[in-house]
Order: C-alpha cells, then structure tokens, then sequence
C-alpha cells in the first residue's frame, strides 16, 4: 500500500514537468522548422522574438538562445548602418552570454562566441580589427580543443584566414586547405537532436568556390 502511495505521489510530481518538457519540444520543432524553411536573413529575423520568448520561458535550454543570437548576428552583416549592426549585436550578446552560461563546455557555443566577434570587427574593420582580433582566435582553438570533428569550427578558421594578410599567414591560398577539410568535416558530421546546429555547409562551400573562380 506504501508503495502504491508512493509511486502515485512519484507521478504527480513528475508529471508537470513532463508536460513542460512536451510543450519545449513541441514549440522548439514548430521554430527549427520555420528557421530552416527562411529564405534569407529577413526571414530568419522574424523568428528571433520566438526563440527569445523561448529562451525566457525555458531558462535551463541553451538552444532557443543558441538560436536566438546566431540569427541576429548574422543579420547586423547584412546592415550597412553601423548603428543598427551594433544594435543587433547588443542583442545577439545577451544571448551569446546565456548560451555560454548554459554550456561553457559545448564547441558549438565557442563557434558562435567566434562568430559573435567577427561581427563585432565587421562594423569597423580598422578600428576593431586589433580589438577583436585575439579574441575571435581564442573562440575558434577552444571549439577545436572541445570539439576536433566540429565543421563549423573549421569554417570559421577557414574565414578567419582569408581575410588575414598573407604576412600574418592568411590568404586565400593559406584558407583553401582549411575551407576543404571543413567539407569533409560537414560531410562526416551527424548529430541526432533536432534542434542542433546545422548552418554553414553551403557557405563553406561558397567560399571555396570563391577561391575556385
């Protein structure tokens, strides 16, 4: 009778929490879905305030702020106000501050910390070049350190290096290496969990056709 009693209390303790569970996974699937449907930056903007709301509601996941700030980053390299660029990073900041709060350990949070940073430097190349510059290295060995099999974190370099003058040992020529290793990791690559990241094949790929031209 004891026993009964106690796994009938087990259940209703248990139970919210499953509930919540359900509804992260349910709500997480419906945005990933959206997200991979955009077209283009515009239409990845419209889906920050979801993750946002996300994040909020479910402080222990590190996907919805993952997410969250992965987009707005890339959305301030498609602003030609410097304004603006910064404000979308401002908020991308705060996200990236969660995300690595969540999972300091994870390759993948270092990758968008490293990508975080470039766009930093892309609002104003000399001036924040020398800012950022240590600090975007720093992000790329650490996700490499955690993750060697990490394809985005070899894209990164990849993009890192080519825009480095050749006397620092960058240049197309010192990237296209990186940029081809980068291919083989992403075909290699495989992650189960559906709300994992999965951006930059296609852009590894633009790159290299790029250096191919």
């Amino acid at each position: 009778m004891k026993k009964a009693i106690f796994l009938v209390l087990l259940a209703l303790l248990t139970l919210p929490a499953m509930s919540q569970g359900r509804k992260y996974k349910k709500a997480m699937n419906a945005a990933i879905e959206k997200m991979h449907k955009a077209s283009d930056a515009a239409g990845e903007m419209e889906l920050v305030p979801g993750f946002e709301d996300l994040a909020q509601s479910y402080p222990d996941q590190w996907f919805p702020s993952y997410h969250a700030s992965r987009i707005l980053v890339t959305s301030s390299f498609e602003e030609s106000d410097a304004d603006k660029s910064d404000a979308l990073l401002d908020r991308a900041k705060k996200w990236l501050n969660r995300t690595m709060e969540l999972a300091p350990e994870e390759s993948e949070v270092h990758v968008l910390e490293s990508l975080y940073y470039i766009g930093m430097m892309s609002v104003d190349p000399m001036t924040r070049g020398q800012l950022y510059y240590e600090d975007v290295l720093a992000a790329i060995q650490k996700a490499l350190s955690l993750n060697p099999e990490n394809p985005r974190a070899y894209f990164m370099d990849g993009m890192m290096t080519a825009n480095l003058p050749e006397f620092l040992g960058g240049g197309p020529e010192a990237a296209k290496p990186i940029f081809l290793e980068a291919q083989e990791k992403f075909k290699a690559f495989h992650n189960d969990d559906p709300f994992w990241p999965t951006w930059g094949e296609d852009l590894n790929q633009d790159e290299m056709d790029r250096l191919n031209e």
